[in-house]
């Protein structure tokens, strides 16, 4: 009881870093497109080209063709399944890399160390978010995103980010003693794309393999934005569930491991 009395005592004291953990965030945003030719405009175009190119592989190529989708409402599947895969890989891989790269913030006693994994997945997430205005904008157009359903996804989007944190707050740690947890990490996300069921309905996937999409955490964020958006209804009870578990669970862990084990770890700063 007491610890977690002293996670949340701890967590109102990092909320009075706010402003400049805001601060912190617009700058990294800024730094991100300083030297690229089209500036700010990656923003945009890179979302943007990444959903288009997955869109027209599975349109296109692939031919997949969930019941009761015309094409363009197989985009908005895609596209809606996508923006949280997105989402969470750069959330995760800015935060476990953000100790490594922000030492001279490590070393500073003023500034919470537990801040910078956060500040660096905040940042992380501008792509994303044009990617799920543009994913709206789809849902909305082709009338396939209701008010009502829409009012859920920004607490989505908050979820998806405490998952992405909580374990970007332990391979932050783990990441100043072995790098390798930076590399191995795409391959693990990659895994974890590819077995997500962004692109396919689980109703397409024989019955001996559903279990595996439910085995995969990312599932349930995806289903979860794809009723949303792509179906405009509620998104299913055990499926959201599912996603506040994971969420409260990864985040409040996570916290906690970094709080107790952060100064073991700065030694290998």
């Amino acid at each position: 009881m007491n610890a977690h009395l002293g996670v949340f005592r701890s967590l109102r004291v990092l909320s009075g870093y706010r402003h400049r953990v805001l601060e912190g965030v617009m700058h990294d945003i800024r730094q991100r497109y300083i030297g690229s030719v089209f500036g700010s405009l990656w923003a945009v175009l890179f979302p943007l080209l990444q959903l288009s190119i997955y869109a027209g592989l599975y349109t296109f190529i692939f031919k997949v063709r969930p019941s009761g989708l015309t094409e363009l409402g197989y985009v908005v599947l895609v596209f809606s399944g996508l923006v949280p895969l997105m989402a969470f890989n750069e959330a995760l891989t800015a935060a476990t890399s953000s100790l490594s790269a922000n030492k001279n913030l490590l070393l500073n006693t003023v500034f919470p160390a537990e801040l910078i994994p956060l500040r660096a997945a905040i940042a992380a997430q501008a792509t994303s978010l044009i990617g799920l205005l543009i994913t709206l904008v789809a849902g909305f157009v082709l009338g396939r995103t209701s008010w009502q359903a829409i009012l859920l996804v920004p607490v989505f989007w908050v979820l998806l980010l405490m998952f992405a944190m909580g374990i970007g707050w332990m391979f932050s740690l783990l990441s100043l003693v072995a790098r390798d947890v930076q590399h191995g990490l795409g391959l693990v996300v990659m895994l974890l794309f590819v077995l997500s069921p962004f692109a396919y309905t689980p109703e397409m996937v024989p019955a001996a393999l559903k279990p595996v999409i439910y085995m995969n955490p990312l599932s349930y964020f995806v289903l979860s934005f794809q009723q949303l958006i792509c179906y405009g209804t509620w998104p299913d009870p055990l499926v959201a569930a599912g996603a506040v578990f994971l969420s409260l669970g990864s985040f409040f862990t996570g916290f906690m491991v970094f709080q107790r084990a952060k100064h073991v770890f700065f030694d290998y700063a």
